[in-house]
């Protein structure tokens, strides 16, 4: 089957599609987002976190540098030593790093949600194509990538110098300056060049996820053949359904077939139409439509009947009424009940009949008075 072309997928990616893509670690995300916010967050965690880390790292410094050293005798008791102060160093800068690592989470999810996924991850051999690789280099994607570095470098250059240009008369003066005020003015120009690259790496990221996301788009977008094969999937292959459709219904026709042997009478039209009706006094409140059928269905209800035995009454005008007006498994409806019963009771006396016959009692038995069941007869 050759490969359909990119501008063959003219429809929009389904929801299943969108979800095969999000499961293959496909979806829209800006690297610049994250950056833009991680350094914004290490700003703000400089301004609010940096004098106590600052004077935590120095009580370290004093401590390593008042003498500690003279108390070590052995080598196990200088990595000790060492093993202690990068333990402390480490206790001091965690703040600081658990603010960059939520920043980094948070840019994450705020872009694509909570995705767990190694499929990135498994190595891809198509990726030692050199064809390939040639068109990611030299392709749009490469070019747009060209282009944000450049811009990238450009904001930073731009911002570091007007930052740098607008401070360098403080920064002349600080030459012989002490510790304290050299650390703090360094530090202030530091989180005002800082701020201001991540709010312009910010913007930056702004476009750039806007292009990521009309990409993803694009790059998920179907052909109609991949839509029709996607429903068949879901639904099925329509020649299957068909074909289970149509076993269900020659099973449904058999078991209609078979309850005709359950029958008390079947009404016919004769040649058409066929009804065949069931009625037990002790369970049921009127007759139940057992089965029902038109011209051959009728003949093999017919066919049926006859091997076992169950009446067969010609009464067209009834047996189109039951068609049209009833159900397969439901009651015959109220307004045929006195034409059912009168033939119910024609039945009952021919089987009477038949038994007395046999008894050897040549007598008739009298129809039911009232031509049938009175319980559901009383009901019309």
């Amino acid at each position: 089957m050759a490969k359909e072309s990119f501008g063959d997928r003219t429809h929009g990616a389904t929801p299943r599609r969108r979800e095969e893509a999000r499961r293959q670690g496909q979806v829209a995300r800006s690297p610049e987002l994250g950056s833009a916010l991680v350094l914004l967050a290490a700003m703000v965690a400089l301004v609010g976190l940096g004098p106590a880390l600052l004077m935590r790292l120095a009580q370290i410094q004093r401590a390593l540098l008042s003498g500690m050293w003279i108390r070590i005798e052995s080598p196990e008791s200088a990595i000790f030593t060492f093993q202690k102060l990068s333990a402390e160093s480490l206790l001091a800068l965690a703040p600081f790093v658990l603010v960059l690592l939520a920043a980094g989470i948070v840019s994450n999810v705020a872009q694509v949600g909570f995705l767990f996924t190694t499929k990135p991850l498994a190595p891809k051999w198509s990726v030692l194509d050199p064809i390939q690789g040639f068109a990611r280099k030299f392709g749009r994607r490469g070019a747009v990538e060209l282009v944000k570095t450049i811009l990238k470098l450009a904001i930073i250059a731009g911002v570091a110098y007007l930052t740098l240009s607008a401070n360098l008369g403080d920064l002349v003066p600080l030459i012989g300056a002490d510790g304290g005020t050299l650390l703090s003015r360094v530090g202030h120009i530091t989180v005002q060049l800082g701020t201001r690259v991540g709010l312009a790496l910010l913007a930056l990221a702004a476009f750039d996820y806007g292009y990521q996301r009309w990409e993803y788009e694009q790059s998920i977008r179907m052909s109609r053949k991949e839509i029709e094969e996607e429903q068949k999937q879901m639904e099925g292959d329509p020649h299957v359904k068909a074909r289970v459709r149509g076993l269900q219904r020659q099973l449904s026709h058999n078991r209609m077939i078979a309850s005709v042997a359950k029958a008390d009478v079947v009404i016919t039209n004769p040649v058409h139409v066929a009804i065949a009706l069931q009625y037990d006094r002790a369970t049921m409140a009127a007759p139940i439509v057992v089965a029902r059928g038109l011209r051959k269905v009728a003949e093999r209800i017919k066919e049926e009947a006859r091997k076992h035995d169950v009446p067969i009454v010609e009464d067209p005008p009834l047996a189109r009424l039951l068609y049209k007006e009833s159900k397969l498994g439901e009651a015959v409806p109220v307004s045929v009940y006195r034409a059912v019963a009168q033939v119910l009771a024609h039945v009952w006396r021919l089987k009477e009949a038949r038994r007395g016959g046999r008894r050897g009692n040549p007598r008739s038995p009298k129809a039911p008075r009232g031509g049938g069941d009175s319980r559901w007869r009383a009901r019309r």
